[in-house]
């Protein structure tokens, strides 16, 4: 037995153990009569005792009676063909007693599987065979959340940091992101999310982190899915206003982003009830908690034109329309259309060019005494979609949607054109030594050679004026035919779903490293070389993609078992298909000759198919208390520049070691496995403990191949592979508590650990422009992995209109506090090798030297000290003109306690915190705490050969605490 197989069966074992130390108790019954609303009996309705194997069905005069429970609560679901389904939650069993449940239900008038629920909504679905957390409009509005991304990554399994998100160990573009059905991620940028849109747009966010129904495709970690709000029956709207900043009050407080948020919405019916619409909008505007040391004068970008959108160095601008139309029930009519705009100087905007670390943040450090000439990223999304809903009988209703994303991502230094139409001036960005210089003295003042003067280096930051080095541009379009069918048995005890997908995407890449190389020198009559830049990729090509899927669900006696299947095909597109067969394409023979054995015609394009089992089955073992056990292949297709980028023959890269696109790529896999118990002690009281293990497998990586160019020369590529795998391996344990109205209470925690041979499909390139090699059969932790992660919130609700203690103003209040720990950054570790001589005495006494450690094995090997911080939101409601009018206060990082983002390798924690011009950092000469590898420049130790960045950045840390007072009124 290997221990992998060992760990699931220790896993099981503990979970089997806890559930039979349970004592056994006496029983009770519930009995009742279900009626129409005419107060004629139903015979033959299903009535189930959710999370149990008890249920019955009723008799002629629609009475039933269901024996043998032990005392506790319950919910019972009550089921019937034509009529809405209605969930009884907090029924109350007794020992020896029968509990009376008289129902009534109504026909069915609505499309789809909603439930009417009689009593406080449950926790969670105790039956759910999945990973599942509905977070709910009114949970988001609690906690002080901005944007999908904040919500995700408060949930159990989901780990968020400035890098991105990762659910499960997975990497960031590995996530599924769904708006109402539709895939909103762009295909292209790398960052699993696309369209930005602000949370007052939200009705619930789902997080499903295990067990992807069979309709998810093109996602191998978790899938975030927004259900938007729609009109009600009376016209409602709202307005809120949120800032930190309130002049000289508090100008210099490093809790004062410069921070502005607006939000509206507005939605009801558009002359009848049948017609309702509603619209939502936000504005985030901030400058950062970096502003105090780099607050650029004006941030611009050449995709947007309007300099009124741009007014901070973080712009988030985001719209959201949605029209319902229901012309009678059973039918129902939507189309909306989203839209985002997103523009700052975040290099995380883009997470599939270069080769920058997995786990730095996007701050642009070098560029702090120039910002106006960094890169700025522009985001522009844009979701349109018409959906029909229609019950075609009692047991059936199908759904076909429509949709449209368009997404692109500009990338320039600052809004300038995307390279000057003449070089006159140095463009590369530089560190100088500017007048008035610094003397290299000793510690007496006197100059190192009385000889000679010698001058110190420049700071170590960008200061000759030296603009990006990147241009990128590139846009994604995408349409979607999804259409799915759903069929009852008379029962409902069986339900087969049914879809097929359908994209069609059309995608332009540009990405220019160096973009003035080949632009002409001194004027522009001046001779170009035709040169576009020291390296480029560009592309533009239209694949297709689509899928067959089902799902079919059988309930037995409280067992319910999902089976589903997914057929998937890939298209690469004509574009591929052509150069295939042209010989003057630089495509390895062998490429080229396996693309036309493993894909096959599929109308009038070449076609690869992937067939995608996924199984769900859950089970109670007891009342309340149920085992479920998952199992899905997933795949997510290679990032497309790894498939096309240096394939065209009449435009080659002649840069060094130039990327080259795998027409033969297959998708990335995983293949994951979940087994988890949960316990509903009560109504108010839910228990889950969940074990999880993903294999990951196909990833790519680099190797390095010789191919000849059109020219017949022979160069080095860097060619993608499906060649890397990961782990995934861990235990989540939460805890959800209700009581009443007014407290709501959720614990999680994780254990977990994902390793891997690389953490990026460039990690290869790296060791290979390091070392000229591409060896690595280490499998090490991967640049996420964060073994310890524990969530805890709670949320008090005090409404009512007499105060609290009767204290004045102690009433219609809500508080929110919620509180992470985690463990520390990953870094692998520096090793000490020696003094540098010193300049003054020749000794080896000078900066010690220590380089990161070259054994593959110690591959962020080592944790850094952990994060910890805690959140708060106070709001408060008054009423105003029969309306509401709230006053807020939310304060993030509540403690202002210091995370490590940036580890310094030789300490394991980031660079202290100290201010660099108040600071005599000769005095901290043999401080082990300041001591930094020697491709970071040392303060300590200044002299005429330092060089490297200085060890200051400020975004080492989590940003510090941040305070925003609001105020909203909402009619």
């Amino acid at each position: 037995m290997n221990r992998r197989t060992a760990g699931r069966n220790a896993i099981l074992w503990l979970l089997l153990t806890l559930v039979g130390a349970l004592p056994a108790r006496g029983q009770g019954s519930i009995a009742g009569t279900v009626r129409d609303e005419r107060g004629e009996p139903l015979p033959g309705v299903n009535v189930v005792v959710v999370g149990t194997s008890y249920g019955a069905a009723t008799d002629l005069d629609g009475r039933f009676r269901i024996d043998g429970l032990r005392p506790g609560e319950y919910s019972v679901r009550v089921s019937y063909v034509g009529f809405e389904t209605v969930l009884f939650t907090g029924v109350r069993v007794r020992d020896g007693e029968t509990t009376t449940l008289d129902v009534t239900l109504r026909e069915q008038v609505v499309v789809g599987e909603e439930v009417v629920v009689v009593g406080e909504r449950p926790l969670v679905d105790v039956e759910q065979s999945s990973s599942a957390y509905v977070v709910s409009r009114e949970q988001i509005e609690a906690a002080p959340l901005r944007s999908v991304q904040e919500v995700v990554g408060q949930q159990a399994g989901v780990l968020r940091d400035p890098t991105g998100l990762y659910i499960r160990g997975g990497r960031a573009y590995e996530t599924g992101f769904y708006v109402d059905g539709v895939s909103a991620r762009d295909p292209l940028a790398g960052t699993g999310f696309g369209l930005d849109l602000g949370t007052n747009a939200f009705q619930e966010v789902e997080v499903i982190t295990g067990g992807l129904d069979a309709r998810y495709g093109d996602v191998t970690s978790g899938v975030v899915s927004i259900q938007t709000r729609e009109g009600g029956e009376r016209l409602s709207g709202s307005f809120t206003h949120k800032r930190d900043n309130f002049g000289s009050l508090n100008e210099s407080w490093g809790s004062n982003f410069h921070e502005d948020l607006y939000e509206f919405t507005l939605g009801g019916p558009l002359g009848t009830d049948r017609l309702r619409f509603f619209v939502a909008g936000q504005v985030q505007l901030s400058d950062g908690f970096t502003r105090h040391v780099s607050d650029p004068d004006s941030v611009r970008s050449s995709l947007v034109t309007w300099d009124f959108l741009l007014p901070r160095t973080g712009n988030r601008w985001n719209g959201f329309l949605k029209l319902t139309y229901t012309p009678w029930p059973g039918l129902k009519l939507q189309a909306a259309y989203q839209r985002s705009l997103t523009v700052n100087q975040n290099t995380r905007m883009l997470q599939v060019t270069g080769n920058e670390a997995v786990v730095a943040p996007g701050f642009q450090y070098a560029f702090i005494l120039q910002p106006e000439n960094a890169n700025t990223f522009a985001h522009d999304n844009v979701l349109a979609y018409v959906k029909a809903s229609h019950v075609i009988n009692e047991r059936s209703f199908y759904e076909i949607q429509i949709s449209r994303l368009f997404t692109r991502l500009r990338a320039d230094a600052n809004g300038r054109r995307w390279r000057p139409r003449a070089v006159t001036t140095e463009l590369d960005p530089r560190s100088i030594v500017t007048y008035p210089a610094t003397i290299f003295v000793d510690e007496s003042g006197q100059p190192f050679d009385p000889n000679a003067l010698f001058v110190l280096p420049g700071p170590g930051l960008y200061n000759n004026g030296g603009i990006a080095t990147r241009f990128h541009d590139h846009f994604a379009e995408e349409w979607t035919l999804l259409g799915t069918y759903t069929l009852f048995s008379t029962d409902r005890n069986r339900r087969l779903n049914a879809g097929l997908e359908l994209k069609f995407n059309d995608y332009q890449w540009i990405d220019i490293i160096r973009p003035w190389v080949g632009a002409p020198i001194g004027s522009e009559e001046a001779e170009a070389t035709g040169r576009l830049g020291e390296s480029a990729d560009i592309w533009r090509v239209k694949p297709r993609r689509g899928a067959l899927f089902t799902t079919g669900q059988v309930r037995y006696r409280g067992l319910i078992l999902n089976a589903g299947l997914r057929l998937e095909w890939w298209s690469p597109g004509r574009y591929v298909d052509r150069l295939v067969d042209d010989p003057r394409t630089p495509i390895l023979e062998t490429v080229r000759q396996a693309y036309k054995d493993d894909t096959v015609p599929f109308f009038g394009l070449r076609t690869k198919f992937f067939l995608l089992p996924r199984l769900r089955v859950s089970f109670p073992i007891r009342e309340n208390q149920v085992l479920f056990f998952n199992y899905g292949r997933s795949t997510r297709l290679p990032h497309p520049t790894f498939v096309y980028a240096g394939l065209d023959p009449f435009y080659q890269d002649r840069s060094f070691f130039a990327d080259l696109g795998n027409p033969n790529l297959n998708p990335e896999v995983d293949i994951s496995y979940e087994l988890g118990l949960r316990y509903q002690v009560t109504s108010n009281d839910v228990l889950s403990v969940t074990a999880f293990w993903r294999d990951k497998f196909d990833f790519i990586t680099i190797e390095n191949v010789i191919i000849r160019d059109p020219t017949g020369r022979e160069t080095v590529r860097a060619f993608r592979i499906n060649g890397d795998f990961a782990r995934v391996r861990g235990v989540e344990v939460s805890y959800l508590k209700r009581i009443g109205d007014w407290f709501l209470g959720q614990m999680a925690g994780s254990f977990s650990r994902a390793t891997g041979l690389s953490s990026t499909n460039n990690d290869a390139l790296v060791q290979f422009l390091a070392r000229g090699d591409i060896e690595n059969t280490f499998e090490t932790p991967l640049a996420w992995d964060r073994p310890i992660d524990l969530k805890a919130s709670v949320t008090l609700t005090y409404d009512r209109p007499r105060p609290l203690l009767g204290l004045p103003g102690l009433n219609r209040l809500q508080l929110f506090l919620s509180t992470t720990f985690r463990s520390g950054q990953r870094y692998t570790p520096a090793e000490f090798k020696g003094y540098q001589t010193n300049p003054f005495t020749g000794e080896a006494n000078w900066r010690p030297i220590y380089e990161i450690v070259s054994d593959p094995a110690a591959r962020y090997s080592r944790i850094g000290e952990p994060w910890w911080w805690f959140d708060l939101a106070l709001r408060r409601r008054i009423q105003l003109a029969g309306n509401d009018l709230e006053l807020s206060v939310e304060i993030t990082n509540l403690f202002n306690q210091k995370n490590s983002v940036i580890v310094n390798p030789v300490t394991g924690k980031a660079y202290p915190d100290v201010d660099p011009e108040k600071t005599d950092f000769t005095k901290l000469r043999g401080n082990r705490d300041f001591d930094v590898p020697i491709n970071v420049r040392d303060p300590r130790y200044e002299d005429p050969t330092t060089t490297g960045l200085p060890p200051f950045n400020p975004a080492r840390f989590l940003p510090p605490r941040h305070v925003m007072f609001g105020i909203s009124y909402a009619f």
